[in-house]
């Protein structure tokens, strides 16, 4: 059985400047620590102007804003819980497969057996009806797989976006093979 998902962190709304040694001396480290870019320190500035008049002047203690940035580690942790369904998943279609033979398997290959696996009358027999089931698992499975592959590379290149944005994100991505959708029938 595969381990429990960790609950993923939560993005902090403030952040305390500690001393020279700690992780959050300056709007870099707070940038590097927090959203995986020192680079995104002006981002951290912008939103404290009111109380910070010079990014480099931070005090010991001080309480600083974060911008409404997306938070990587948030988001890599979803990744991780979709990867843990995504198993859950295909240890649930092992078990479901071997019913369906089996089912398959009771009613043999004599006259009545042929009916049920081939069909009659126009009806749709156990091989068909499988079959569309079967279809539909592996759309949900490619799901599963494209899911997590596309929050991840949302958190490695998004750093400002609201959740339609990041949807919009991901569905535009390119998949591995244009002709199978991963999101459904209608992309």
């Amino acid at each position: 059985m595969a381990p429990e998902p960790q609950p993923p962190p939560e993005r902090p709304e403030t952040v305390t400047v500690t001393s020279s040694s700690g992780p959050y001396h300056t709007l870099w480290d707070i940038a590097e620590q927090l959203f995986e870019d020192g680079s995104r320190w002006e981002s951290i500035y912008q939103a404290n102007r009111d109380t910070l008049d010079n990014p480099n002047e931070l005090r010991l203690g001080m309480t600083l804003r974060l911008p409404m940035e997306i938070y990587p580690a948030h988001i890599r942790a979803a990744a991780g819980a979709f990867d843990t369904e995504k198993n859950e998943l295909g240890e649930f279609v092992k078990g479901a497969a071997a019913e369906l033979n089996t089912i398959g398997a009771f009613w043999g290959t004599g006259e009545l057996g042929t009916k049920f696996f081939r069909g009659e009358g126009g009806r749709m027999g156990y091989e068909a009806v499988s079959g569309q089931v079967i279809d539909g698992v592996d759309v949900l499975r490619n799901a599963y797989h494209e899911v997590p592959a596309r929050l991840r590379s949302t958190a490695d290149r998004v750093q400002v976006a609201d959740w339609d944005s990041v949807l919009t994100v991901m569905s535009a991505l390119p998949t591995p093979d244009p002709d199978e959708p991963v999101w459904g029938e209608d992309r």
